[in-house]
């Protein structure tokens, strides 16, 4: 059986721990590593534990009033209350069942940390920028691509930042993952990038983002792209996260890495703290039990399984279907 059999054949046990995959298309595509076999994109790997995963609570906002008109994942949240699962995650990388909640959103709490940081100490403004490097050097250490990387953004004005390696793409023809190495980057630019904003046409020799990474480009044959405008640097972080590649066989393989003036040297940081905030109304979620008469699926495995939804703020006698915990007992 070769490599690709292989990840074809453990995507039904996956899906069967974590029905959360097949809301994603990257999450569900085989991996053609040859060649590669000891890098895995994240999540393709067996759970830490039989703890993961195991549902835990729920948290509950019962804003109702701040919920009227509007919407959460296409349904009218008027008049209900927004209820999420809660979980016990491990933090590893590779585990199929925790990586999404777990590991992913952890990470990007500590990339954000950082950046508030770095933003106090008046670096700029954080960019998402994407690192594409020649095709030839592609089969070279990863350790040596990394490098190649850092010095290609240093040359275009990158003062420093995190790098994210991600090792595959997805090949649409053959409706697998397939090695394209790349990394994606959450930086400070001297000066910002301004190209954004400019009202003029990029011509050759105006100093500008765009003209400095082309004129490198004739040198390194490295595609370096400012992305579009991000939202939060928690959010970008999050998403490119849950895309990212690991090695295996290394215990503490880092797929982000800091550097220039953001490198650990340089000062501490901490992770920003979980807020547990309704997606809805943005109002904090309270710990809570279930009273109602309704069946909820808490199986994260279960095909049926909805880690947040909205429901009846009370049930058919008018008693509460949520009763809010404080000390480990009902309120």
């Amino acid at each position: 059986m070769n490599s690709l059999e292989s990840v074809n054949r453990g995507f039904s046990e996956r899906m069967r721990l974590n029905s959360e995959l097949k809301n994603n298309k990257y999450w569900c595509l085989p991996v053609d590593h040859t060649g590669h076999e000891n890098y895995m994109p994240v999540g393709r790997g067996v759970p830490s534990s039989e703890l993961c995963g195991r549902w835990t609570s729920f948290s509950v906002c019962k804003n109702v009033e701040g919920h009227n008109g509007v919407s959460l994942h296409g349904v009218d949240c008027t008049g209900k209350v927004v209820v999420r699962h809660n979980h016990l995650r491990c933090t590893k990388s590779s585990c199929c069942v925790c990586f999404i909640h777990g590991w992913a959103p952890r990470e990007a709490r500590s990339i954000a940390g950082r950046f508030v940081e770095g933003d106090r100490r008046g670096f700029g403004q954080v960019e998402h920028v994407m690192v594409s490097l020649p095709v030839g050097d592609r089969d070279l250490p990863e350790s040596v691509l990394r490098e190649k990387c850092r010095k290609a953004l240093f040359d275009r004005g990158v003062i420093g930042g995190c790098l994210i390696f991600h090792g595959f793409r997805e090949d649409k023809s053959r409706h697998v993952l397939a090695w394209s190495l790349h990394y994606h980057a959450l930086v400070y630019i001297e000066g910002g990038y301004k190209c954004r904003d400019c009202k003029k046409s990029c011509v050759k020799g105006c100093g500008g983002f765009v003209d400095r990474s082309y004129r490198c480009f004739e040198k390194d044959g490295c595609i370096v792209r400012v992305l579009g405008k991000r939202k939060t640097v928690v959010g970008t972080s999050f998403y490119q996260l849950h895309h990212a590649t690991i090695r295996v066989g290394i215990k503490r393989f880092q797929s982000v890495t800091w550097f220039g003036c953001c490198s650990y040297r340089k000062f501490k940081s901490e992770r920003l703290k979980t807020e547990n905030l309704c997606p809805v109304c943005s109002g904090e979620m309270v710990k809570s039990f279930y009273v109602g008469k309704r069946f909820i699926v808490k199986d994260v495995g279960s095909p049926d399984y909805v880690p947040l939804f909205v429901d009846d703020e009370f049930g058919e006698d008018d008693e509460p279907n949520y009763v809010d915990v404080v000390g480990g007992r009902f309120e």
